[in-house]
C-alpha cells in the first residue's frame, strides 16, 4: 500500500462514510487481506482455528461474554472445509502451514465478518499453483454472490484474469481507469508509462 499522504471520500451505496480505523471500516461491511500476510495477517503461534475466529469472535460471546466453545469449533470446522485449508488440526500453528493455506484462512476470517467489500492486497503472492486456483475460484464465486471485490496486484496476467475495471496507478496516484472489454498487458502497461499528471478514462 502507498505509504503516503492520501486524501479523498469513501462513498459505499452513494453514501458517504468517514472511516478511520479497523472497527469503523468492519463496521461498514468492508474486510481486507493485507500484503503481508506473516507481518500483518496472522498471529503466528496460534492456532489455526483461533486466526480464523479472532476477528469475529462476538459471534460466540454470551450474555456474560463469555465464548461459546461448542459454537465456535462449529464454524472453525466449516470455514476450514469451506475454504479447503489443508491442516493436520486445527489446533496446529497457523505458522506451520504452507503460505496457501495461511491465506485461505486469513480470507475465511475475513468472510466471518460478511463483508459487503473486500479488499486483496497482493492475495497470491508467494503461493503455489494450487492454492492460487482455489482463490481465484473462490473470488469469482463471491462476485456471484454479490460481493464488491478489489484486487490489488503487481501480477498483470491475475489483474487481467479477474477484474472488471482496471485502476493504474502510480506512487498513490491514479494514472488509469480502464473498462476490462479484452484489455490486454499491453495497453496497461502504456496507460503506466503515460505522465503521472494524466489520467485514461474509458466510458462504461
Amino acid at each position: 500500500m502507498w505509504p503516503g499522504q492520501w486524501e479523498g471520500k469513501i462513498y459505499i451505496d452513494g453514501k458517504q462514510v468517514d472511516i478511520r480505523n479497523c472497527q469503523q471500516a468492519i463496521a461498514q461491511g468492508i474486510a481486507m487481506v493485507p500484503e503481508d500476510r506473516k507481518r500483518d495477517g496472522i498471529v503466528p503461534v496460534m492456532a489455526v482455528g483461533k486466526n480464523i475466529t479472532l476477528a469475529a469472535l462476538n459471534k460466540f460471546t454470551g450474555g456474560i461474554s463469555q465464548l461459546d466453545d461448542a459454537a465456535e469449533q462449529k464454524c472453525i470446522l466449516e470455514s476450514i472445509q469451506q475454504l479447503k485449508v489443508k491442516t493436520s488440526s486445527p489446533d496446529l500453528a497457523i505458522g506451520r502451514l504452507s503460505g496457501g493455506n495461511q491465506q485461505k484462512a486469513i480470507l475465511a476470517r475475513c468472510l466471518l465478518l460478511n463483508p459487503r467489500i473486500l479488499i486483496l492486497d497482493e492475495p497470491t503472492r508467494g503461493i503455489d499453483i494450487g492454492a492460487k486456483y482455489e482463490i481465484y475460484k473462490l473470488i469469482n464465486q463471491l462476485v456471484q454472490q454479490g460481493i464488491a471485490v478489489i484486487v490489488i496486484s503487481s501480477e498483470l496476467p491475475e489483474v487481467l484474469g479477474l477484474s472488471d475495471r482496471v485502476l493504474v496507478m502510480h506512487e498513490g496516484k491514479l494514472k488509469a481507469n480502464l473498462i476490462n472489454h479484452n484489455l490486454t498487458q499491453e495497453q496497461v502497461m502504456e496507460a503506466a508509462l503515460r505522465s503521472e499528471h494524466h489520467v485514461e478514462k474509458q466510458s462504461v
